[in-house]
């Protein structure tokens, strides 16, 4: 038997709009809620997902955006965040996630599609939304936004990175 836990490099991006929103994809999965010990099947969480061998996280946080929201021309900034964590798999088995956040501008509020999306990506993601902090701080009495603590993140990585409107309709910072 082995027991070693497997590792699982993970890339997430904060996008950010002119208006410093950042876009959530709504996800119901049942199996999530019981790994995570959500309250509940839907939640709300960054773009973003697994690391493949050989890659960078920085070329992960593109291609996992591209994947699952349709935006391209991404240019992710630095990491401004890194998370780890011990969970259940959708297996059921342990796995531990390591994970960097990175953020981009986005030009405007861009149209999403899950044209792209894999099977699991295709029968969780229901929906997205752009958000500001304020919005996340007021409905997270009734819904989960992941990660936790994030409108205050928000409200700090905006302060801290002198965040202003992007002009050139790259998805830089």
């Amino acid at each position: 038997m082995d027991d070693q836990i497997r590792t699982r490099p993970t890339a997430r991006v904060m996008l950010l709009d002119p208006d410093n929103r950042v876009l959530m994809l709504r996800i119901h999965d049942s199996a999530a809620q019981r790994s995570m010990s959500l309250p509940g099947p839907d939640f709300w969480l960054l773009p973003g997902g697994g690391v493949e061998p050989g890659e960078l996280y920085e070329e992960a946080a593109v291609r996992e955006v591209f994947e699952e929201t349709g935006i391209s021309k991404l240019t992710p900034g630095p990491c401004v965040w890194t998370a780890e964590h011990t969970t259940s798999w959708f297996d059921g088995a342990p796995i531990h996630i390591v994970e960097r956040y990175f953020v981009a501008r986005v030009a405007g509020e861009l149209a999403v599609t899950f044209a792209r999306h894999e099977p699991l990506e295709a029968a969780t993601t229901v929906g997205y939304q752009w958000f500001t902090a304020g919005e996340i701080a007021k409905r997270q009495a009734y819904e989960s936004f992941l990660p936790l603590g994030l409108p205050e993140l928000l409200r700090s990585l905006v302060l801290s990175l002198g965040c202003s409107p992007c002009d050139d309709g790259e998805a830089t910072i």
